[in-house]
């Protein structure tokens, strides 16, 4: 058993995606809300995959939309691994004041 949470692999990527998708938002979004959005944004996106349609229109329609929405489909998508990096640089620039969970995203994304 680890020592602490952060020797746990499913703690880091849980605390990884709850700042993440609290990012930007005035306060935490309560934790129903979180789970709610995320599993919303990966039944969207592997609903897209199991006919072939691209992610990337729903994911610009997600991103319009802003807030835990997009919060949640970025990393719904970045989860597929194959358009990781440049789904994370275009969030940066958009969301320059979020690196910080951006990173923690990608590392603990990198990690599975």
């Amino acid at each position: 058993m680890p020592d602490r949470p952060n020797d746990d692999p499913e703690e880091r990527r849980r605390m990884a995606l709850i700042g993440f998708l609290g990012a930007g938002l005035g306060s935490p979004p309560p934790t129903a809300l979180m789970v709610t959005a995320l599993a919303d944004a990966r039944r969207s996106v592997a609903a897209r995959l199991q006919f072939n349609q691209p992610t990337s229109e729903w994911l610009a329609e997600e991103t319009r939309a802003g807030g835990i929405r997009e919060n949640a489909a970025v990393p719904a998508v970045m989860e597929m691994g194959s358009r990781r990096q440049p789904i994370a640089d275009a969030y940066q620039l958009r969301h320059p004041d979020r690196i910080r969970e951006l990173t923690g995203l990608l590392a603990v994304l990198k990690q599975a």
